[in-house]
């Protein structure tokens, strides 16, 4: 009778230890499910986009959990499969940063022109807030957008430069600061804000320019990047379709993937060092 007492005793406990560990799995789940929508929802919001998000967090972890399986299942292998679900699982962050940073250069090739006619409004006569109701009613997204939260703020008693440092904290961007500056200084020491927002204006237009000329000229050097780039993986494909032993030993040797990694390690170094050129330059 003590080893049948034993032996419920232990199941009983196996049991128990069981129903803990996934219902600390299972709340910890939960907790990382309302902080992924959560975190997409704000980030979605500053980009003036309301969506239901409820089946976001489900919908990536499923489809990456399908490739990862279809990987796993066709003989692809393990690696390939992890690789599938971490991009499926990154998908949305990776989507929502490019809508942000289109947001951002869309509103910046507004913004110029958004103060030269604020500036012309307040050369004629009409305050900062006026001008900036007007430019709300008649300007296009995301500029209107953005500035029609910047004059609620106004209107709610925030100072100029305090709105314009909230909308640069939440948008970032060099453009953005230079705008805040100039609006801070203004109300420190008092000089003409029309002006000096004119003058703010010519100096994003000239900045635009030059960065358009970088751009163009650093084009040839993106293109020739990406041509060294191929052409080592170009030249083991066409190695391996005119001899199946490269292509057998380069996929099935441990000396074979050695040299696949050395190969990404020196194509990620290179991508790296010459994006890292680009940005100091510009």
């Amino acid at each position: 009778m003590s080893v049948w007492w034993s032996i419920i005793g232990g199941g009983l406990a196996a049991g128990w230890v069981v129903w803990l560990v996934q219902r600390a799995l299972y709340l910890a789940l939960q907790s990382h499910r309302a902080t992924y929508t959560s975190q997409f929802e704000h980030r979605l919001r500053d980009l003036f986009l309301f969506l239901d998000l409820k089946l976001l967090w489900p919908a990536a972890l499923l489809i990456g959990l399908l490739g990862a399986g279809l990987c796993v299942l066709s003989g692809i292998g393990v690696v390939p499969g992890l690789v599938v679900l971490a991009l499926c699982w990154s998908a949305p962050d990776v989507l929502v940063s490019w809508l942000r940073r289109q947001r951002l250069k869309a509103f910046e090739a507004q913004l110029p022109d958004a103060l030269l006619s604020l500036s012309a409004s307040m050369r004629a006569g009409s305050s900062l807030a006026n001008g900036l109701q007007s430019l709300v009613n008649h300007a296009l997204a995301p500029l209107s957008q953005e500035f029609a939260v910047v004059s609620r703020q106004i209107r709610l008693g925030a100072t100029a430069a305090d709105a314009f440092e909230q909308l640069r904290s939440r948008m970032g961007g060099q453009t953005l600061a230079l705008l805040a500056l100039t609006l801070r200084v203004a109300t420190q020491t008092g000089g003409p804000l029309a002006a000096m927002l004119e003058q703010t204006a010519h100096t994003m237009q000239e900045a635009a320019q030059v960065k358009s000329r970088l751009a163009a000229l650093t084009a040839q050097g993106w293109l020739q990047a990406w041509v060294m780039a191929l052409m080592p993986i170009g030249l083991m494909l066409a190695l391996g379709a005119m001899d199946d032993a490269f292509a057998t030993a380069l996929l099935h040797t441990k000396e074979g993937h050695m040299v696949l990694v050395a190969l990404a390690f020196f194509e990620a170094l290179g991508f790296w060092w010459l994006r890292r050129t680009v940005v100091i330059k510009a």
